[in-house]
């Protein structure tokens, strides 16, 4: 388990987004009624491939446990359980930071309980889920954009085109394969109904709206998109907001529910996430999604 402590230095722990006050209380009461964790959360490090080849030999022992999801994805179970594995997993771990990926929510209810019932034991720390940011297998999805404004798209891509580099997408062409071989500093698809175009925007726009802030996070598409591109071209700003990491979905909404435009993303480096929370900066909301999740119940961790 994973020794609680504010974010920072000490606790070794950091996030890369932000939390509301409303999940945070609805799981505490949770907590209170049922000591326990019942999922992880889900943990990203720099490991650069350190214990890849301990982990692959583990798939040499029997499991604890081995199942497919409702969605065809296998999971296996191993335990390890000697003092020298442990700690030498430990000892890999250590150099940190370890940054919290998904379950912010969750960190900081158990962080709340543990202080809550104040001096030491499993109450002190939380389940958790911890994965190299190298890890070559490890797959992040992007969260697309769909987008309401009280301009019509027409409007919006003429005001795109205007400001940026704007290619229209031909009837039959593939959009997202333009958007994930365009080598512009910031490329994204926008699709309004009828009509999708690859939007190519330079780091110099994000320099000019961002540039005091941290290079790693201004590296990024969705902080390109959110923090430099909406801003200039919509400072009226969104009326509605729905995200999904399926570009479907942003398209339907877009053709056949009334949705002013949809923006589709390219996915990011799992190792931007840590070095965007090392920097001290929060990622915008839903940035990106980590996939697949230890599933629920898998693992239950009383806590005392």
């Amino acid at each position: 388990a994973l020794a609680l402590g504010p974010y920072g230095a000490e606790s070794g722990v950091l996030p890369h987004e932000r939390t509301m006050p409303g999940p945070i209380e609805e799981r505490l009461s949770l907590t209170k009624a049922l000591p326990v964790n019942i999922s992880p959360i889900y943990s990203i490090y720099r490991g650069r491939g350190e214990l890849t080849p301990y982990l692959d030999s583990l798939q040499n022992r029997p499991t604890a446990a081995r199942f497919a999801d409702e969605h065809g994805i296998l999971h296996r179970l191993w335990i390890i359980s000697t003092p020298a594995e442990c700690a030498m997993i430990t000892e890999a771990l250590r150099p940190g930071p370890l940054v919290i990926a998904d379950g912010h929510h969750r960190y900081e209810t158990a962080l709340a309980y543990g202080e809550g019932v104040g001096g030491e034991g499993e109450h002190r720390s939380v389940m958790s889920f911890c994965v190299d940011a190298d890890d070559e297998d490890l797959v992040v999805l992007p969260y697309h954009r769909a987008l309401k404004t009280n301009v019509s798209g027409a409007e919006l891509e003429g005001r795109m085109a205007a400001r940026f580099p704007f290619r229209p997408i031909d009837n039959g062409s593939d959009g997202p394969a333009a958007l994930k071989d365009s080598g512009a500093d910031h490329p994204f698809l926008l699709r309004i109904p009828g009509s999708e175009a690859l939007v190519e925007v330079g780091d110099e726009v994000v320099v000019e709206q961002v540039g005091h802030r941290a290079q790693a996070w201004r590296d990024l598409d969705v902080v390109a998109l959110h923090e430099a591109i909406l801003p200039l071209v919509l400072p009226e700003g969104v009326d509605d907001l729905r995200f999904s990491k399926d570009a479907e979905e942003i398209l339907r909404l877009v053709e056949s529910e009334g949705w002013t435009a949809g923006i589709l993303l390219r996915a990011l480096h799992p190792a931007d996430v840590v070095e965007v929370a090392r920097s001290g900066e929060r990622m915008p909301q839903k940035a990106s999604y980590f996939w697949p999740k230890a599933p629920t119940g898998m693992v239950f961790r009383t806590l005392g």
